[in-house]
């Protein structure tokens, strides 16, 4: 039972990177993402296999120190991912002749104000799984399967939260685009004229 706790802590420490793939990063950096996620596998496979500690708090040490090694790694991808295809829209915008500055302004804040959200949103996730997994770890008279059935139980908690989160997400992205795209053709407009 142990390792199915320390297994979802774990897993619970790199949604940063699965997360946010599916929240503003798309396909690009998956390579990236990937690789380190094989890496944090790997050590997380090394980690298992070193001697157990004597004690249980030597125990959540370990573990503690790990997660907060693992969630470091995570932020510095998410910013080099992040600054990347920053830079990659920036160039993108800067060939587009039919936005004026203001737009692709408008743009980029959009997107800044987006990855924002998504970034408090995960934080919001994170600790507070973080406190589920710390409340019910320390629970000894909870059986295997009772502890089984409260991991599901909570995470499908989140899910219509989450569905939601990403729906509203989508629709402040279509409305910002129809946006752009209504000035752009009415001042294409106005030019022809």
């Amino acid at each position: 039972m142990k390792k199915i706790i320390l297994g979802m802590m774990v897993l619970l420490w790199m949604a940063p990177v699965t997360l946010q793939a599916g929240w503003g990063w798309g396909n690009k950096g998956k390579e990236e993402k990937k690789e380190s996620r094989i890496e944090q596998n790997q050590e997380d496979t090394k980690l298992r296999k070193t001697p157990v500690p004597k004690t249980p708090e030597e125990k959540q040490a370990a573990i503690e120190e790990r997660r907060a090694a693992q969630t470091a790694e995570n932020k510095v991808l998410q910013q080099a991912v992040r600054d990347k295809q920053t830079a990659e829209w920036k160039a993108k915008l800067d060939q587009n002749t039919k936005l004026t500055e203001a737009q692709k302004e408008e743009i980029l804040a959009a997107r800044e104000k987006r990855y924002e959200r998504n970034a408090a949103f995960g934080d919001q996730r994170r600790s507070e799984n973080s406190a589920f997994f710390q409340n019910f770890a320390n629970d000894p008279n909870m059986t295997e399967a009772q502890k089984r059935e409260a991991i599901r139980a909570h995470f499908q908690s989140q899910k219509s939260a989450d569905q939601a989160f990403r729906q509203q997400q989508n629709a402040e992205k279509k409305a910002e685009r129809e946006k752009i795209r209504s000035e752009v053709s009415s001042s294409a407009n106005t030019v022809a004229q």
